[in-house]
């Protein structure tokens, strides 16, 4: 054989098939685990990013109570309540857009642009003085900062807690909780003490240095940076998974549970002074299910370990929907105004939902990594959140416009009915995902 006929053998065939093309988007890169400092570093920034984003929204029903008492009287309550819907629900309706941007560009520079915007709002509102300025500041622009801060931070232990799971991140959205124990109290004191301008400033002090630290730990610990693509642009929006009928079913049925999550949080208080319960002892209640709820959600946190995540997601709606219908309702019917009845009640009813039905706040990202995968989390969580966030957004204005709609304005029967059979009727339904599983 001749050298040319060899060289004609041996060079490449110019129509030979080539490798496929892949269009899909890369995952991020995922270095070698962290040391043990950086972890616990890391999750403890995340505890005190939701002790702020989740902690301070959880709150507002003491600023509802001083805005229709004392600034906006003349406000019906169903306008006063959507501050305080805008700024719980934005982290989730707007989700699928952060939480995206999150996995794109980085936990530490969404973190950083969640702290601007979260910070601004809240001394914005320290110079407010109308109520379309107090949406603007404390609902919308506080609300885009958390939508902005809070997905990093839900996100962020699956990769470094892989086997607990459950527990890192109920150890992460327990920060919340604990924001909702401590802060419903100094908001109090400080709104009777130095008014309403002193407090927000004060409120925005604690946030800044809270999530300065959280951007600065992330900027500093955390290893994962996002890859970027040489040949196409990313995609800024991701929506594969609305074509899973798995996420469907379970979209569904958390959609309708979540609808009756926050009312709790706004009508506990004023449904407890309306049974003749003491102002003071009715905020107390508030503050006592947010402290309750960070032993709940570790609780569940090491049940959905062991028993699955799935399960112990059902369970949590399931029992904390019992809790309205069992406790709750009784305390708020016959207007009796026998106050150690309602206070009997609603404590056991706070005390019950504390621990044994708040977990599905930090069970909902542990499920969607579980089921779905934990590549892009923050994005996968963002897209659940936001069809979800309707639901949030809407119950407590649903509820609040049934009080009102009553005949005295002061019958919380119907509302909390609302809110509990939503819950139990959603944490049914989600049970239909155990047969695409």
């Amino acid at each position: 054989m001749s050298a040319t006929q060899l060289e004609v053998l041996t060079a490449p065939c110019e129509h030979a098939p080539q490798e496929p093309l892949d269009y899909t988007l890369p995952p991020l890169i995922v270095p070698d685990d962290p040391p043990r400092f950086a972890k616990y570093a890391l999750l403890g920034a995340a505890f005190g990013i939701t002790f702020v984003a989740v902690g301070m929204p959880n709150s507002f029903g003491i600023f509802q109570d001083y805005y229709e008492n004392t600034l906006f009287p003349e406000r019906p309550p169903a306008q006063v309540i959507l501050i305080g819907s805008l700024a719980s629900s934005l982290y989730m309706i707007l989700g699928a857009l952060t939480g995206r941007f999150a996995d794109l560009f980085g936990y530490h520079t969404a973190i950083l642009v969640g702290t601007v915007l979260g910070v601004t709002g809240l001394f914005a509102a320290s110079v407010c003085t109308e109520f379309y300025q107090f949406l603007l500041s404390q609902g919308i622009t506080f609300g885009l900062g958390t939508a902005f801060v809070y997905y990093p931070a839900v996100s962020v232990s699956r990769r470094l807690f892989h086997r607990r799971h459950g527990m890192a991140n109920a150890f992460v959205v327990s920060g919340g909780a604990l924001g909702g124990c401590v802060l419903p109290y100094s908001t109090r004191v400080m709104l009777q003490k130095y008014g309403l301008a002193a407090t927000f400033r004060t409120l925005g002090y604690v946030a800044a240095g809270m999530l300065g630290c959280a951007y600065l730990t992330f900027l500093l610990l955390d290893p994962r940076k996002p890859q970027e693509r040489a040949n196409s642009p990313t995609e800024i929006m991701d929506f594969r998974l609305l074509r899973d009928s798995r996420f469907l079913v379970m979209l569904a049925a958390t959609s309708v549970a979540m609808t009756g999550f926050l009312p709790r949080y706004f009508l506990i208080t004023p449904s407890a002074v309306a049974q003749g319960v003491n102002t003071t002892y009715a905020a107390w209640l508030l503050g006592l299910m947010n402290g309750l709820s960070i032993a709940g959600r570790l609780g569940i946190g090491y049940f959905a370990d062991r028993h699955g995540k799935l399960t112990a997601l059902v369970a949590s709606f399931v029992l904390c929907g019992a809790g309205h219908l069992l406790f709750w309702l009784p305390a708020v019917l016959g207007h009796s105004q026998n106050d150690e009845r309602a206070v009997a009640l609603m404590t056991v009813f706070v005390v019950f939902v504390g621990l044994l039905g708040s977990g599905f706040v930090s069970l909902i990202p542990v499920v969607v990594a579980d089921i779905f995968g934990a590549d892009n989390l923050a994005s996968k969580v963002g897209l659940f959140n936001s069809i979800v966030g309707l639901g949030v957004l809407a119950g407590p204005s649903a509820a609040n416009a049934i009080v009102s709609s009553s005949g005295s304005g002061d019958d919380w029967s119907m509302a909390v009915l609302f809110s509990g059979l939503l819950m139990l009727v959603g944490g049914l339904l989600l049970t239909r995902t155990y047969r695409y599983l």
